[in-house]
């Protein structure tokens, strides 16, 4: 498979007035009335450092339209991840993990400013992407796109192209949902149940190598923030009951765990649908 070249454009949303980063410790969150000295003196050029490093650590998925996604996540004085979750999600699972895996891969991060009076910071960063293929996926799934409805058959003379050139790729799985879709409008049971079939196969292999990719994480070191990466995995996986579990390991490991709290509301939300 030819290798998709992604244009990258990443940019820390900076919130408040001025376009200046929340970010204050877990004392100034909880006192409205606490002096906040404000964050652009401080971490003005510490953020610069973040976004670059940030960006050399985002792959986001190849075979991937364009997307939105934003990340929360805590540093601590040192430079290191306490937490992180999705603020915004892209819609798609697969960006969405490809941008809280840069956040924490990237890290550590550089210690504070010596003049930096915070213990923690928080950032909401956003991560935006303009995929560039240099092969023809990205143009057949737009024609497909374009198509659909329209002139079926077409899209999906472009779907199965596509499909041609990353048969294998579990991270292809999308495609044949695509199919899946284009097979229904055309009235082809038999072939929309062959692809609805083959993406969840796809998806299962997917879902299966994440998992195993955190836990071998979690092997060599048990952190609150492995857990609750594997409980992400499992989430994206549809097991709310490992990912239920495997946060509430990560609650349990630290007293910072308000957002690995949300994360698990988040969860049981989805476990009741």
């Amino acid at each position: 498979m030819g290798r998709l070249l992604g244009k990258k454009n990443l940019c820390a949303l900076l919130l408040g007035i001025a376009l200046c980063v929340p970010v204050y410790s877990y004392a100034d969150e909880s006192n409205s009335a606490a002096v906040r000295v404000p964050v652009q003196y401080e971490f003005g050029d510490y953020m610069t450092g973040v976004r670059d490093k940030i960006a050399k650590a985002w792959n986001p998925p190849d075979v991937l339209e364009e997307g939105h996604a934003s990340v929360v996540f805590k540093l601590d004085k040192n430079g290191n991840v306490i937490s992180a979750y999705i603020k915004e999600s892209s819609g798609n699972r697969l960006y969405d993990e490809s941008a809280l895996n840069s956040v924490q891969n990237a890290s550590p991060y550089a210690e504070f400013p010596e003049n930096a009076t915070r213990e923690i910071i928080t950032i909401q960063y956003s991560f935006d992407s303009s995929i560039v293929k240099t092969d023809h996926i990205k143009e057949l799934v737009d024609l497909a796109e374009r198509y659909t409805n329209n002139d079926n058959k077409r899209a999906l003379s472009y779907i199965d192209t596509a499909i041609h050139e990353i048969e294998g790729d579990p991270a292809a799985y999308f495609l044949y949902a695509r199919r899946h879709k284009l097979d229904k409008l055309m009235g082809n049971q038999q072939a929309a149940e062959f692809d609805l079939a083959e993406c969840k196969r796809l998806k299962a292999l997917y879902d299966k190598k994440r998992i195993n990719k955190c836990k071998e994480a979690l092997a060599q070191e048990e952190t609150p923030f492995g857990y609750f990466t594997l409980a992400n995995a499992y989430d994206l996986a549809g097991d709310y009951n490992n990912a239920i579990y495997n946060i509430d390991k990560a609650i349990g490991m630290t007293e910072l765990n308000h957002a690995y709290k949300r994360y698990r509301a988040e969860i049981l939300l989805r476990n009741k649908k």
